[in-house]
């Protein structure tokens, strides 16, 4: 049988930040892949022949944040170093990934935390290239759910460490650790891919009798029609690294394919049919939740609501009825309705940077147009012909996204005009210290010296090797300072005669 599940994982620049103040979480999507690995396994779990793992070097564009390098424990010196650009790493997921999909159509795409991480950072690294950014979307997995549903439904098939708040944590070598599943060198990709098998299949085979629903929410049309067939059904929920099992009911798909607003069964869904549609928005919060079909929900069906408070108190029969009473109404659907219209005049009113920045929104690759040109693009050998095929690129967002990636790449055969441009902009957003949704010079500088700050208190053996990482990421971060600060630069090479002209080595 062909591979069933391609396990991944990635190492990045960073962590992401906030692309504005009155976003929840921050975002990754803004950082660069340095390694990937990816193995395809069978439906038992075994490893095929089908693997990658490949490193390539940091795009001058892009500004690591010094807690990665750390975290990796590999220097900038070792990441310029490596055998791939960027867009040849890229080009590599690109190829190899679709060639599995095509072997195994029904394939997924599984990892730890990849729902929220390395999801969003493959999606923008691929789009940067100018690649269609969405194809793992419809079948992928989180092994992080996977790990919550398992506490969640037995906590004693699964031993977690605590966080300070005493709250189960799911940190994938922390569980591997305490649960005895393999682990090599932590935050090395092809290591935790490794580690992430070993842990789906002890997953598996903790719980056989649930492994079905926990597989069926990582296909986005199953879930679609589950959500859309039951009356009601069993959601696991995360807030505050509380984990938990909420009966929800779905009332309507949101204007956002896919996504369904559902209402919490805990509470009597009456005062919200009655209520005006001002009252509603204030009686609704905490009350709803969102299923999104192609995030891996992890759902059950809702006959196991009465296992866990406060369901078991209200009882089954009352569960019915609530269920009865929201299941596609359409009252409450023109409730919320109206809430999603408000939620997106107040999202347009606040001007964010999106509008500024054509490389923060993946979805306009489908705005672009021209697929021919962008496939030819792609196909050419060279990068004299990659940008000649650049240059008949009408979108103008589009066009500058491929003057910025030759720049990284190849900056040595842009035409004067092109080269400057693309240099002035990246002054701007780099150098500047100003608030921006990637981490800029000023800001990595910054990062650095605490980081330093950190190590003198730091016991450890490795640190004179941290040390070591900073100083020579801080020379690197002079360098780039001072090359976008000069208005008469000259393209820089790449890799080795990179590290010479920086490191005088």
């Amino acid at each position: 049988m062909p591979g069933k599940y391609i396990f991944y994982d990635l190492e990045t620049t960073g962590r992401g930040k906030k692309e504005n103040p009155k976003d929840f979480k921050s975002t990754p999507k803004w950082e660069q892949i340095l390694q990937i690995a990816a193995i395809v396994v069978d439906e038992n779990f075994k490893p095929t022949n089908q693997n990658i793992n490949e490193f390539c070097r940091p795009r001058i564009s892009v500004i690591a944040q010094p807690g990665a390098l750390l975290t990796t424990q590999n220097g900038i010196k070792e990441a310029l170093n490596a055998k791939n650009s960027s867009y040849e790493l890229i080009s590599k997921i690109n190829k190899t990934f679709n060639e599995w999909k095509n072997y195994n159509p029904n394939c997924i795409f599984i990892g730890h935390n990849i729902v929220e991480f390395d999801e969003t950072v493959l999606e923008y690294n691929l789009f940067n290239s100018l690649y269609f950014p969405y194809i793992t979307r419809k079948h992928r997995g989180d092994t992080l759910n996977l790990s919550r549903a398992l506490y969640a439904l037995n906590p004693t098939n699964i031993k977690t460490p605590l966080t300070q708040r005493g709250n189960p944590s799911f940190k994938l070598d922390k569980l591997a650790e305490l649960n005895k599943l393999p682990v090599e060198f932590a935050h090395d990709a092809y290591s935790d891919v490794k580690t992430s098998i070993a842990l789906t299949k002890f997953i598996h085979d903790q719980d056989t009798k649930n492994w079905p629903y926990l597989e069926m929410t990582m296909n986005k049309e199953k879930t679609m029609d589950y959500v859309q067939k039951n009356k009601g059904f069993c959601f696991l929920t995360n807030f505050g690294g509380r984990v938990k099992i909420e009966a929800l009911s779905m009332v309507c798909e949101s204007r956002y394919s896919g996504w369904f607003n559902t209402i919490n069964l805990a509470y009597d869904p009456k005062p919200l049919l009655e209520a005006s549609i001002e009252e509603f928005k204030t009686l609704i919060k905490k009350k709803n939740r969102y299923i999104i079909s192609n995030q891996h929900p992890v759902i059950f069906p809702g006959k196991y609501a009465t296992n866990f408070e406060p369901y078991s108190s209200l009882g089954s029969e009352l569960l019915n009825e609530r269920a009865n009473i929201v299941y596609k109404n359409k009252t409450l659907a023109d409730k919320f309705k109206h809430l999603e219209i408000d939620r997106q005049l107040d999202k347009e009113d606040f001007s964010s940077q999106d509008n500024i920045f054509p490389e923060s929104k993946a979805n306009l690759f489908s705005e672009f147009g021209q697929g021919d040109t962008l496939r030819s693009f792609h196909e050419k050998k060279t990068w004299k012909e990659k940008y000649q095929v650049a240059l008949t690129v009408k979108d103008p967002r589009a066009s500058f996204m491929l003057k910025k990636l030759i720049f990284d790449e190849s900056p040595e055969i842009l035409l004067d005009n092109d080269f400057k441009l693309v240099h002035r902009e990246l002054h701007d957003r780099l150098v500047l210290n100003q608030e921006r949704p990637y981490t800029t010079i000023p800001e990595a500088m910054t990062q650095l010296d605490t980081e330093l700050s950190k190590i003198e208190d730091d016991g450890s053996d490795n640190k004179e090797n941290k040390i070591r990482i900073l100083n020579e990421y801080n020379q690197y971060l002079i360098f780039l300072e001072k090359y976008f600060s000069n208005k008469n630069a000259v393209p820089l090479e790449s890799g080795i005669n990179l590290l010479k002209q920086i490191y005088n080595d």
